[in-house]
């Protein structure tokens, strides 16, 4: 395989205490953890950076916090939340946005990941959150401003997407049937079921959430009658178990429940590895044949039905899955015939589609084929798409008026 077409594939799992990175190449697809300890499994790095007050260097991770420790510099931590709540510090006299900080530290661990050479580029990055809202993606938009990566190559998802990409990329037989993951962080329990749709392609993908609640008493008991719960009447082909909540070696009975007629499997780097596979699949390096209607996911697909060389084609300018956060479409096009526009908006499992028309009010009267329009498709939610039109008329002899015409579709 030529140099150039060797590229590598990101993924970053990212909270307020540490991040985890995955990393893949075209030609080696399986995702590897980058460990802070060479040969070791110590795969957290933790969200602390720290400028050393010798050097003017910026340290991070475990470093940082040595440095910090040895009154070598001040060691910044929990970056995350005191972005979001756009905190100041003051390192040397001199004063930083924490989103400043943030973006540093995630350039350091995105050439952390591209140890394997600088002559290999980047396909594509994933971060990958607990949860998404709006103030996180106005954050993580000016972080991604300021890393060395283009920002149509990084794309943001929760971590219950990631288990999605992780659950089926597994080996044959591992997702034969449905596929489960238990959370056990403190002492909440939480189940993610993935359910799919195998007689459809492509396959639509659904996770379910159940509350397995505290486990307050006999943790191996109680744990082993939340999965009898989970699992009746199921056919189930692998568990993964996650969080800090099963270390030890307190599975006596729930082990043996656990692992009747499936296979088991305790992770640690699950989220940064769905990440990467996601960063593989979204840059399109194999073929996936299965879409996931999460609650980040867009509902619906928008198209126009346009014109190209003679003959009839749907532009697409938002499509079902994809994340409805960063889901915008935006193309030109010459109006032909009267002042309305079309839209075609259909779901991913339903070959019928229902046609939206948006009247141009007071549109400049023109020669047909003497207008051209700019039409941008935003997502404002999962389920409502935001249609901004605009006038640009035609060269010199069809002036632009400037109008803009705005609606919002919705599905209910």
């Amino acid at each position: 395989m030529a140099e150039r077409e060797q590229q590598l594939y990101i993924g970053i799992d990212l909270n307020d205490k540490y991040a985890m990175v995955s990393f893949a190449t075209t030609t080696y697809r399986e995702p590897n953890t980058v460990s802070t300890v060479a040969g070791g499994e110590n795969f957290q790095i933790p969200l602390a950076i720290c400028m050393a007050t010798l050097s003017g260097q910026w340290v991070y991770g475990e470093e940082a916090i040595r440095f910090g420790k040895a009154e070598m510099g001040t060691c910044e931590m929990q970056l995350l939340s005191r972005s979001l709540g756009r905190d100041f510090t003051v390192l040397e006299n001199k004063t930083y946005e924490v989103r400043m900080l943030l973006a540093i530290f995630l350039k350091k661990i995105i050439l952390l990941a591209g140890k394997l050479g600088p002559q290999i580029e980047i396909g594509k990055v994933v971060f990958t959150f607990d949860k998404l809202d709006s103030k996180l993606m106005e954050l993580m938009e000016f972080v991604f401003s300021k890393l060395p990566v283009e920002r149509k190559k990084i794309t943001v998802i929760d971590y219950m997407e990631s288990f999605y990409y992780y659950a089926l990329n597994q080996k044959e037989g591992l997702s034969n049937h449905d596929v489960v993951m238990f959370q056990y962080y403190g002492k909440s329990m939480l189940c993610w079921y993935l359910i799919r749709s195998k007689h459809a392609k492509p396959q639509a993908v659904k996770i379910e959430e159940i509350d397995g609640g505290y486990l307050a008493g006999d943790r191996d008991q109680e744990f082993s009658e939340i999965i009898a719960r989970v699992f009746a009447k199921n056919i189930i082909s692998s568990v993964y178990l996650v969080g800090e909540g099963f270390d030890g070696d307190w599975m006596k009975k729930s082990l043996r429940v656990l692992c009747q007629g499936k296979r088991a499997f305790l992770g640690k780097n699950l989220f940064s590895k769905g990440a990467c596979y996601a960063a593989e699949i979204l840059a399109g390096l194999y073929a996936w044949d299965y879409i996931y209607m999460g609650e980040n996911e867009m509902k619906f697909n928008v198209s126009l039905k346009v014109s190209k060389h003679n003959e009839m084609a749907f532009h697409t300018l938002i499509t079902a899955g994809d994340n409805w956060y960063e889901s915008e479409g935006v193309c030109e096009t010459i109006l032909n015939g009267p002042g309305e526009i079309d839209f075609w908006i259909q779901l991913p499992q339903n070959r019928e589609a229902r046609i939206e028309t948006l009247e141009l009010t007071n549109l400049p009267s023109r020669p047909n084929k003497a207008t051209r329009l700019r039409i941008r498709a935003k997502a404002v939610s999962d389920c409502s798409v935001k249609i901004t039109i605009q006038d640009l008329g035609l060269g010199e002899f069809f002036k632009a008026s400037d109008m803009v015409w705005e609606h919002v579709m919705k599905i209910h």
